[in-house]
């Protein structure tokens, strides 16, 4: 795909790039619009909402409390202690007694607000002394399997203060046929007299009692409403069910419980608004309403967008086209002069009106156009010098067998005449020319430039005699690593000329050799008179020669050449660092790259 968009014209990249400017730029004002208006939204239901649960907490605190009231008044009345105190088995008519008297008020009170709707009030006896149902239970449970339960050990540990429930089948002792789901209170009822446990009451209010009187009006199909008790178990819930009991929510928690607040969730694959609160009872209520009805009416952004979109490509496509033709005419002219060109029109320019990035393009195309052309007029000139430089290569090839020749019948005759000493330095000689000339190759191995140093210095202390002392070590391993021919032999002998042949007493040349990482480190020292830093500046300095040589010194030059040569092969790869004081002689370090490639071999 991307090569395929590079392949194409430029004038159809600039179509390609300005359309997805466009629609990104669009979309991304859009999305932040959206996500900024839904943002604002959010945040504003969630204000909504968290007064609508903190308005539910309000409704349940006050059901619990009128409960609670009617509940204390009915079990502290004379009637009801009297009744709870009366030993197991006795004969009481209680419902006779409580709706006579002052009792009937109270329970007039119960039959008209409808606060709850089952009642039970149990003393010693395993059937209540009285129970009243308006939804149609019935079957009290008895006594004995009530004190037996869990719900009743709870009961207890409040201590006379109401404990509240969910009534389900597992802890519902106290109906036999229960009709309605609901939400238990059950309370321990003490004696007036001395404060001991003489009885129990059990109130259960069915749950969509609680939806009618305390939740009307606050849910509906979109917004769900649940409650959960103490275990985060709900015990009730309202309009849209979102709730799952095997998957409970993690909510933030502060030390005394749920803190308020509001987070969009996923909850049984449908994003919704959840609002939560800890209620003054103990019970967490949660609140949740859909994302996407409160967001349906960003939609028409969306649909906004699209149609920016759609507009700004339909109003921009002609423009970008007239632009793409400005822009790419120049360089297709540039491109059909460059094809007759490399059809042999060397003639060949384009016309330049501007000083943009095209223009000068242009003007360098047009000033390489002239220039190769220049080069085409002189290749003849070229061919020529290429041609003498053949010849004198093939001349250059005469004189050293001529010199090996005369070297060998100069050994045969010393030979002959018993001049041993003579006919060494004569074949020593020979040697050092051959390996010198290495057939003409410009590399050598560190092997041959070893021996060819050996035979230089064997050479010199002939010449020198006593004042000549040298030692090499250069390690075998570095024998077949390659290295430009006479890259060490210059050095010695500007060491000779420069350094031992001025001193009377003569002196030591030592040449070294490691490897070094991936270099070839060679150091050449002497303890010779010394330079200072004009010699070494003259010595090592790199200038263009003739095809005339007629000095009689070579040792500048050759250090020159060197460096030269070490330029062209190594190019900055390589270094020499020179070292020196007059009196205290002079060390060279040559560091070049490790070359290991096979060479072809010069057989002598």
């Amino acid at each position: 795909m991307v090569d395929t968009f590079f392949n194409t014209s430029l004038k159809t990249k600039i179509v390609l790039v300005f359309i997805v400017m466009i629609t990104l730029i669009t979309s991304a004002l859009g999305l932040y619009s959206f996500h900024t208006s839904k943002k604002q939204i959010v945040n504003k239901v969630s204000t909504t909402n968290l007064s609508v649960i903190r308005l539910i907490d309000n409704n349940i605190v006050e059901m619990q409390k009128s409960i609670k009231d009617w509940v204390t008044v009915f079990s502290l009345s004379p009637v009801v202690q009297e009744a709870l105190q009366n030993e197991p088995g006795g004969s009481v008519d209680l419902e006779s007694q409580i709706y006579s008297g002052t009792m009937s008020a109270i329970m007039n009170q119960m039959l008209v607000t409808g606060n709850f709707d089952y009642l039970s009030l149990y003393g010693q006896d395993e059937l209540p002394l009285y129970q009243v149902a308006t939804d149609d239970s019935s079957g009290p449970g008895s006594y004995s399997r009530i004190t037996a339960s869990e719900v009743y050990k709870q009961t207890l540990e409040f201590n006379g203060a109401s404990y509240w429930y969910p009534l389900n089948s597992s802890n519902n002792v106290f109906i036999d046929v229960n009709r309605n789901e609901k939400i238990a209170m059950s309370r321990i009822v003490r004696s007036t007299l001395n404060g001991r446990n003489i009885g129990l009451i059990f109130v259960g209010i069915n749950t969509e009692t609680i939806r009618k009187r305390y939740l009307k009006d606050l849910y509906d199909e979109s917004h769900g409403i649940v409650i959960l008790d103490q275990n985060g178990v709900p015990f009730l819930t309202a309009g849209k069910p979102f709730y799952n009991e095997q998957e409970p929510l993690q909510l933030p928690k502060t030390k005394n419980g749920t803190e308020d607040g509001s987070q969009i969730m996923n909850l049984n694959g449908e994003e919704l608004l959840l609002t939560y609160t800890q209620s003054n009872a103990g019970w967490q209520i949660l609140y949740a309403v859909p994302l996407d009805t409160l967001t349906k009416e960003l939609n028409s952004i969306k649909l906004f967008v699209f149609i920016a979109i759609l507009v700004s490509l339909l109003l921009s496509v002609p423009l970008m086209l007239v632009m793409s033709n400005f822009l790419t005419a120049p360089i297709k002219q540039l491109l059909f002069s460059m094809r007759r060109f490399q059809n042999g029109h060397f003639d060949e320019k384009v016309e330049v009106r501007y000083r943009d990035e095209i223009g000068l393009l242009s003007r360098g195309y047009n000033t390489m156009v002239g220039n190769i052309k220049t080069l085409v007029d002189e290749v003849y000139v070229l061919k020529l010098k290429e041609q003498e430089a053949e010849l004198k290569a093939l001349q250059s090839q005469i004189n050293p067998h001529f010199l090996y020749n005369m070297l060998d019948t100069i050994f045969w005759e010393a030979e002959s005449a018993g001049q041993d000493k003579i006919s060494e330095m004569v074949i020593n000689l020979s040697r050092l020319f051959r390996l010198s000339l290495n057939r003409g190759k410009s590399f050598t191995s560190v092997a041959k430039e070893k021996e060819l140093i050996q035979l230089y210095l064997s050479l010199q202390q002939m010449r020198f005699r006593d004042k000549l002392r040298y030692s090499i070590d250069i390690p075998e391993k570095l024998d077949s690593y390659v290295i430009l021919k006479l890259s060490l032999q210059p050095f010695i002998e500007n060491a000779l000329v420069h350094g031992i042949e001025r001193k009377r007493e003569g002196g030591t040349v030592s040449i070294t050799g490691e490897i070094d990482g991936g270099y070839l480190r060679f150091v050449i020292e002497d303890d010779g008179i010394g330079m200072d830093e004009a010699t070494i500046a003259r010595i090592t300095d790199v200038h263009e020669e003739d095809d005339i040589h007629t000095g009689a010194n070579t040792g500048g030059y050759a250090v020159a050449n060197v460096i030269q040569r070490f330029r062209l092969y190594y190019k900055d790869q390589f270094n020499i660092r020179y070292s020196s004081r007059p009196g205290s002689g002079t060390r060279v370090e040559l560091i070049i790259p490790v070359t290991s490639e096979p060479l072809e071999e010069n057989h002598d």
